[in-house]
């Protein structure tokens, strides 16, 4: 238990922080974004302190530095405030997943017990941070200043007259978010890094274009300490009204999929060869087979393919900002790239191999054929690293797939412009060919289908207890026309851009080498974290790289 004389606050006095020094390391692997859970601490400590004043309380903002035994080093940002008494029980009961640690404090020979508990998850808290924003306050802290600012959008999206109520999302993932009646949503990032977050950077200047398909960002709180870039530790944004993103509307396309395949009597039938690469068959209509098995998801990826060149076009507009002005698709860009995606691959091969045996026998057959096809994997690069091309790089979504999409009925939103929480914030940063953003819609679209045919954890009850005889070419046709839909949108827009190909040819040589890329990733990721969906990005990489000998 924490303790201390006359206020909790005294908590972090010098004389007493020590105890709460030496209890971060196991809160912090309590914490669902702590992203730091299997590597081994070295130390966690406390730079920075800002109080925040909430109502009657306070709230302090931490930023904790972990050192790991390899050498690394992150920092997360936890605010913390106390509740005695009635309160205390209250958060322990309805909020078990916001306490931190039991506090004591004594006062006058008397002694209150109490919870220290995560901030966002107090209502005067919560409004405080959206009455700073609104005030465009500054807080001084005990090495730098938490300051708040307000966008032009701010007066349309609350109203001045009343409080809107605080609620924390429960899909709490590397960040936190408090929606507030509605209205606007605070993503408060947990990891930081020095620097302006890509979601607030391209999320402003969306704003000030009127951009339609992304919330407009309100305001920001960011953390200043000399002279460097300031950090980004939260952003206001526009909540959108949803039905849920576009990866569980495309599972559901899936499942009615299987509904018009069973009705058809087609469950033990192969599917037609749709014979062409999704490139190729963007450039064809569709075909009769599949309008009526896939029906009108077929319309709305093709929308979405549109609205996603119409974001592109928009960014590669802005040329007076040198962090948003294009550049050209350099013979050192290239060179640089090649060398990540080689390293990266390697580093993924090299896990495979060490992990085989934790696949199934079908995974390990998709892994042995992946490691023969390594002559393919290197030619996939080189031709990237050799092209030519006159195109230019413009800020792009960086880790765009379905889940980043939001349904709204007849439409959709792109959200999270944050980029692959892999990368380090100067890559994420980085201009690149906006068809990485394609290549990685691409990978979304193989997903849905397989990762619903092998009945992975989707959430989502399907129409049989029974996939079809050929699940997999299934999925497969599903996901060709899927992605040939949504090109199709794409290239509507994109041609005759800047920022793509001129020459046909440059296409599939940039496709190809940014969807082995996303796949290798994802094979990455799947081996340490899902090893039973490893089996999809495996499919991909094989079936890509097979067509390439």
């Amino acid at each position: 238990m924490l303790t201390a004389s006359q206020d909790w606050l005294h908590l972090f006095k010098r004389e007493t922080v020590e105890c709460l020094i030496r209890m971060l390391p196991s809160v912090l692997r309590t914490r669902r974004w702590f992203g730091g859970k299997g590597r081994r601490i070295e130390a966690a400590r406390m730079v920075e302190s800002i109080a925040i004043p909430s109502g009657s309380s306070t709230t302090m903002l931490l930023l904790i530095q972990v050192e790991y035994g390899d050498g690394g080093v992150e920092t997360y940002t936890l605010p913390v405030t106390a509740a005695f008494g009635e309160e205390a029980e209250r958060i322990q009961q309805d909020f078990p997943q916001a306490v931190i640690a039991p506090v004591a404090v004594q006062r006058n020979g008397c002694e209150e017990t109490g919870l220290l508990y995560d901030a966002l998850w107090n209502r005067d808290a919560a409004l405080a941070l959206l009455q700073a924003i609104s005030q465009e306050s500054q807080f001084k802290g005990t090495a730098g200043s938490l300051n708040a600012s307000s966008t032009n959008a701010f007066a349309d999206l609350i109203s001045a007259r009343t409080l809107p109520e605080p609620a924390v999302m429960k899909a709490e993932q590397s960040n936190t978010s408090v929606v507030y009646d509605n209205h606007v949503i605070l993503k408060l990032y947990r990891r930081l890094e020095r620097g302006m977050n890509p979601d607030l950077e391209i999320g402003r200047v969306l704003t000030r274009m009127q951009f339609p398909y992304t919330p407009p960002i309100a305001g920001a709180l960011e953390y200043h300490r000399g002279a460097g870039e300031p950090v980004t530790l939260a952003l206001l944004q526009k909540f959108v009204s949803n039905d849920g993103d576009a990866w569980r509307y495309s599972l559901e396309a899936v499942n009615q999929f299987l509904v018009r395949i069973i009705g058809e009597h087609l469950r033990d039938e192969p599917p037609p060869q749709t014979g062409f690469p999704p490139l190729e068959l963007a450039r064809q209509e569709y075909s009769p087979v599949a309008r009526q098995l896939i029906g009108p998801y077929l319309e709305s990826a093709e929308r979405l393919g549109r609205q996603t060149a119409e974001l592109h076009v928009a960014l590669s507009q802005v040329v007076d900002d040198p962090a948003f002005a294009p550049e050209p698709f350099t013979k050192e860009y290239r060179q640089a790239r090649y060398d990540y995606m080689v390293r990266s691959t390697a580093g993924t091969l090299a896990l495979l191999e060490e992990r085989m045996e934790v696949l199934s026998k079908v995974g390990q057959t998709q892994a042995r054929r992946l490691l023969n096809l390594k002559p393919a994997l290197e030619r996939t690069f080189q031709a990237f690293r050799d092209l030519e091309s006159p195109i230019s790089r413009i800020r792009c979504h960086g880790d765009y797939h379905l889940g980043q999409v939001l349904c709204t009925g007849a439409d959709f939103v792109i959200t999270d412009f944050e980029g692959e929480p892999a990368r380090s914030l100067a890559e994420r940063r980085m201009k690149q060919p906006a068809i990485v953003d394609v290549a990685g819609m691409a990978r979304s679209f193989h997903y849905a289908p397989f990762a619903f045919f092998e009945g992975k954890r989707t959430g989502l009850a399907t129409a049989s207890q029974e996939s079809p005889r050929y699940s997999a070419l299934w999925a497969r046709f599903w996901s060709d026309w899927a992605n040939a839909a949504f090109l199709k949108g794409y290239l509507n827009i994109a041609t005759g851009a800047r920022f793509w190909p001129r020459e046909n040819g440059d296409i599939p040589l940039l496709f190809d080498a940014f969807l082995v890329e996303k796949a290798m990733y994802e094979l990455g990721y799947e081996l340490n974290n899902r090893p039973d969906w490893a089996e999809i990005p495996l499919h991909g990489l094989v079936e890509i790289l097979e067509i390439k000998g």
